[in-house]
């Protein structure tokens, strides 16, 4: 997933916006379903924000497993392999959140 530089190169970059593009909404709507709460949508987005901003990026991905299990949706095999890869975790994570924001706009007009 590396070229010599051990960075990712702009079409890795794509295809990881593209795989958070299409699992940040189920696991969000995952999420809001099980609690029951937008708040708690917004906490947990908070608390990957705060994980991401302090360079814990992978602490951040390890979160986002454990709440796959715990609103009881498989986790995408696109997601666990991101595993051995720090650049693309992080990416993915910013990805991730980026397309959070979209929805929760999505969930307030809906409240």
């Amino acid at each position: 997933m590396y070229n010599e530089n051990n960075t990712l190169s702009p079409a890795e970059i794509e295809l990881l916006s593209n795989v958070a593009g299409a699992y940040s909404s189920p696991f969000w709507d995952g999420m809001h379903e099980v609690t029951g709460t937008l708040d708690t949508v917004r906490k947990i987005k908070v608390v990957l924000e705060t994980l991401c901003s302090m360079g814990n990026e992978l602490e951040a991905y390890n979160l986002i497993l454990a709440v796959y299990d715990l609103i009881a949706i498989e986790t995408p095999l696109d997601v666990i392999g991101l595993e051995p890869y720090p650049e693309a975790i992080k990416r993915f994570i910013i990805e991730f959140l980026l397309d959070t924001n979209d929805l929760l706009i999505d969930y307030e007009s809906e409240e």
